[in-house]
């Protein structure tokens, strides 16, 4: 079982659409899409963790963003702890320095695209604040 820390960053817009990542051509476990930010390294807390990853994966320096919530996502392959962080889109141009592409996405269309399976629980959260 592959047991992970990770800490992810949710860009959204004024029209109520959220910014994903092109994975396709850097996924580990078969996701197209998925979001902005990666493990938590020993010593690091989730904030520094989706700070570091964010500038790493599109150039910004992350100031203003807040905790959204904890999910933990377990079954017979995966046992993950999610830190949820959320930011309103401060940039009209992504410089994405890791994956394809960033695209922005209503949640309809995002709960279609292929993405891990606890990304889903976190596209039907979002809900509550966007």
């Amino acid at each position: 079982m592959k047991k992970r820390d990770v800490s992810v960053i949710i860009f959204y817009d004024g029209n109520k659409r959220i910014l994903l990542q092109d994975r396709s051509e850097i996924s580990k476990f078969g996701e197209e899409w998925g979001f902005f930010g990666g493990g938590i390294e020993n010593g690091e807390t989730p904030e520094e963790a989706v700070v570091r990853e964010t500038k790493e994966e599109l150039d910004y320096d992350l100031k203003d963003f807040s905790f959204f919530r904890k999910f933990h996502y377990l079954n017979h392959e995966f046992d993950v702890n999610l830190y949820v962080f959320t930011a309103r889109l401060p940039f009209k141009k992504f410089i994405v320095k890791e994956g394809k592409r960033g695209e922005l996405f209503s949640l309809e269309e995002a709960k279609k695209l292929k993405v891990m399976p606890w990304d889903y629980l976190i596209i039907d959260s979002l809900k509550e604040i966007i």
